[in-house]
């Protein structure tokens, strides 16, 4: 109920209160015209000094707390697409408009200078890999020799043993000659002979000695040939890995050179010609560091909504929410809210809202502007009064003016809730059962008394 003028004091009914109030007057004895005059005034004023004023009952029932707010639709997914390489535009494959799948190629760079590098790296790694062969096969060689000096070694361990027993043989054959010759049982020949035996197996045993050192020599400088063999082998295959490792980076490289949507989308900008120059964005400060293309993913949208700070406390996801978009104005869209930021932004003291919405049929579009209305809860048996009904003070408390038994006015402190402009949500301050005066035109004053003409 909107503010309105009290008309409903009548011509008619003013003539008839003075008509009355005149002849009451008149009818006290004793009184001249002057002060039937004087006292006529005086009882008009009195009665004039009565305001009249209309009185409401709260009413209880459900309230639906709702936020109206501007909506924006976003793709779901959105992404510049910018050369991490610099090089030529070889191919463009797309065009604004055009519909892709992930991993469908967008343009072709051509990079001299890296496939160059990697024709290079090619033939590096054919040399290190032959030089890894050979390194191999002097390993073997020097594994073949140390075989070969363990083997000798061996031999001539066996031949010093051999060597050895036949000294001992013959000295003891020499001593038994020589009880024999003491005895004058033998010959001194035969002492000679001995001696002589004696002799070589000594000589033998010096030169099988000599021998074994050798071939031990021999092992030891084969051993240390096999190491540094192995080790050249070592040095050659790491170079060799190495070149493999530059060769897989300049591939991956040159994997770049095929730019790429990352998503299923839609071509949104396209800003590059076959034979443009591009520089890549690891590589400084280029000519055409703008993105050379822009995707959206639009088989899914969301729908971003700014929620004021008085209503951010109470918007949660799974929230249900009605879209309105200008563009479409006779197809609502119903939804939930799907997720919010759960913090304000402190320039625009509102908290970021999403709602997520399919869009198969692709008649939405990101960039379409609408409102979106959110049922964030339901006050159930709340008081609602007319907003005609409620009062602010001079620094914006709200208040009412009830009425007593008497009709005395008496102004109520409320709290207040929801508000659609034509109904008021009291969240504290009233019970139910109070006479509520409602809008007027003049003034009344806490404990004043009133008269009722409508409403009871």
């Amino acid at each position: 109920m909107g503010c309105r003028p009290d008309s409903r004091l009548s011509l008619k009914s003013v003539c008839t209160l003075v008509g009355v109030t005149f002849a009451v007057v008149a009818s006290i004895p004793g009184c001249s015209e002057r002060d039937r005059a004087e006292k006529l005034s005086n009882a008009l004023q009195a009665d004039a000094k009565i305001s009249r004023v209309e009185v409401v009952a709260t009413i209880q029932k459900d309230v639906v707390h709702t936020t109206s707010q501007p909506a924006t639709v976003h793709p779901f997914f959105k992404a510049d697409i910018i050369s991490k390489i610099s090089g030529y535009i070889e191919d463009v494959f797309v065009d604004i408009g055009d519909v892709v799948k992930a991993g469908q190629p967008l343009c072709k760079l051509t990079v001299p200078e890296i496939e160059k590098q990697r024709e290079q790296i090619h033939a590096r790694q054919q040399r290190l890999k032959a030089e890894v062969k050979k390194s191999e096969a002097t390993v073997n060689v020097a594994v073949a020799q140390v075989r070969a000096s363990e083997a000798e070694a061996e031999e001539a361990a066996s031949n010093i043993k051999q060597v050895v027993a036949r000294l001992i043989a013959n000295k003891a054959d020499l001593k038994r000659v020589v009880g024999l010759v003491e005895r004058q049982a033998v010959t001194v020949a035969m002492l000679d002979e001995a001696q002589a035996s004696n002799d070589v197996s000594e000589a033998a045993k010096v030169s099988a000695e000599a021998a074994l050192r050798s071939a031990q020599a021999k092992k030891e400088i084969a051993l240390a040939e096999r190491d540094a063999a192995e080790a050249e082998v070592a040095t050659a295959r790491a170079r060799h890995a190495e070149s493999i490792k530059e060769g897989e980076e300049l591939d991956a490289m040159l994997q770049y050179t095929t730019l790429r949507a990352p998503f299923d989308g839609v071509i949104t900008t396209r800003s590059v010609d076959p034979g443009d120059f591009v520089t890549g964005a690891s590589q400084g400060h280029g000519l055409l560091r703008r993105p050379l293309f822009h995707v959206d993913q639009q088989s899914r949208l969301r729908i971003r909504v700014a929620i004021p700070e008085r209503d951010a406390s109470e918007v949660d996801a799974g929230d249900p929410a009605v879209i309105r978009l200008d563009a479409l104005p006779n197809a609502p869209i119903e939804a939930v809210v799907t997720r919010s930021a759960q913090r304000l932004d402190p320039s625009t003291r509102t908290m970021l809202a999403e709602i997520d919405v399919d869009n198969v049929s692709g008649q939405l579009l990101p960039g379409m502007f609408g409102c979106a209305t959110i049922t964030a809860t339901i006050s159930r048996d709340a008081i609602v009064l007319p907003a005609s009904a409620l009062r602010t003070d001079a620094v914006g408390e709200p208040y009412v003016f009830l009425l007593d038994k008497e009709n005395r006015i008496t102004k109520q402190v409320v709290t207040v809730g929801a508000d659609d402009g034509h109904e008021i949500e009291v969240v504290s301050g009233l019970v139910g059962s109070e006479r509520v005066v409602d809008a007027f035109v003049g003034s009344v004053e806490e404990g004043q008394v009133v008269e009722v003409v409508r409403g009871e």
